[in-house]
């Protein structure tokens, strides 16, 4: 009897164990902790875990200028003020097509993610995420004419750039023909920005016509 009870209660104290453990692993599972030892660009660094191990992460919800692009310089420049250098936690959301971790990145108490939108040095990435939060934030951004808004005319969307740069592979939509610029015409953007000929979004744009001088407003750049 003394030995039965001795068993019972021995494998209730297992259970025990074994139930604590289980609730610490999922309390901890899909988050990293880790200092960040690169930073890529806008929207992705590389995390070097206590074990050694680098994980390279894509934050989650939005996107930012690529590195060949106009701002991709100061929009890696905010990400690393907030994060270089610094231990930051992870939650993970899944991997990309490339096999790197999406997370959400906290330093202290910044949330990086949204923290870059609202800083507007980069887009919140609505083809993935329907965050209201960070939506509001471009918004805001958009309005006050923070980083990369401060410009007459914005540059172009990363992942529009992305689909021009692989010939339209991974866009939406197909990028139309343009007609030939009748001589001394501009283009005018969706936006209603007027690009002369010396321009270099002059026709580039997706959208957008061919028109007159004193259509539209002059870009911030050639000055329509």
């Amino acid at each position: 009897m003394i030995f039965s009870r001795f068993i019972t209660k021995s494998r209730t104290s297992w259970l025990v164990l074994i139930a604590t453990a289980a609730m610490l692993l999922e309390a901890h599972a899909g988050t990293i902790t880790g200092r960040v030892v690169s930073v890529a660009d806008g929207d992705t660094i590389t995390v070097l875990t206590p074990e050694k191990l680098q994980v390279k992460i894509r934050l989650a919800g939005i996107d930012a200028p690529e590195s060949g692009q106009e701002y991709g310089k100061k929009s890696k420049e905010a990400l690393a003020a907030m994060v270089a250098g610094k231990t930051v936690q992870v939650t993970e959301e899944g991997k990309d097509r490339y096999g790197r971790t999406i997370g959400w990145i906290k330093s202290g108490e910044i949330d990086a993610n949204r923290e870059m939108v609202r800083t507007g040095w980069a887009w919140h990435f609505t083809q993935y995420s329907k965050d209201l939060n960070i939506a509001r934030l471009q918004v805001e951004a958009k309005d006050a004419r923070r980083g990369l808004w401060a410009a007459a005319n914005p540059p172009m969307p990363p992942w529009d750039y992305r689909a021009l740069k692989n010939g339209g592979a991974s866009a939406a939509k197909p990028v139309p023909e343009r007609p030939a610029a009748p001589s001394g015409k501009y283009w005018i953007n969706s936006n209603g920005v007027r690009h002369n000929s010396s321009c270099r979004w002059f026709g580039k744009t997706k959208q957008g016509h061919y028109g007159a001088k004193d259509e539209g407003k002059g870009c911030g750049d050639c000055g329509g």
